[in-house]
């Protein structure tokens, strides 16, 4: 160590090489959601995992736009929008009611990170049950929810 930082050594554990040791970076999202307004408020987003590997969920981030209006890095949308995701591999819904995706999730560049790695296990089914409350008049379009972590193979 110097200066009091870990120095980076290249052994394996501490890159991803998943011919070397078995681990890669990934992002899993579903299906972006096309509409999700004061009329048509509800809307599920859904994804499997791969069989080959648990996945270790590490940030959440998003994407949407009000009626695929082109964004800009001053004209970011912060929907107004609800989720509740469950994760079939353990069987639990990740909150006890459906939060805020502000809450949970930042934009590209602010990811929400969690403090300890959230196992999906292989092979799961992963729901995102998405409610908007918006305003008459605004709709959402193009809505992702991003899942940032990384897989270990079998």
């Amino acid at each position: 160590m110097a200066n009091g930082q870990q120095q980076f050594t290249g052994a394996p554990g501490e890159v991803f090489n998943p011919k070397a040791n078995g681990s890669d970076y990934f992002f899993y999202t579903h299906t972006a959601i096309q509409t999700l307004s004061s009329l048509a408020p509800t809307a599920n987003g859904v994804f499997t995992t791969d069989a080959d590997s648990d996945f270790y969920c590490v940030a959440f981030t998003y994407a949407a736009s009000i009626a695929d209006a082109p964004l800009t890095e001053s004209t970011n949308v912060l929907p107004l929008v609800r989720v509740l995701i469950t994760d079939s591999s353990s069987g639990k819904a990740l909150m006890n009611n459906p939060l805020p995706l502000y809450a949970i999730a930042g934009d590209g560049k602010r990811p929400y990170r969690l403090v300890r790695p959230r196992v999906i296990g292989s092979n799961a089914t992963v729901n995102c049950a998405f409610t908007a409350f918006v305003a008459a008049g605004t709709t959402y379009s193009d809505l992702q929810l991003v899942f940032h972590g990384y897989k270990i193979f079998r």
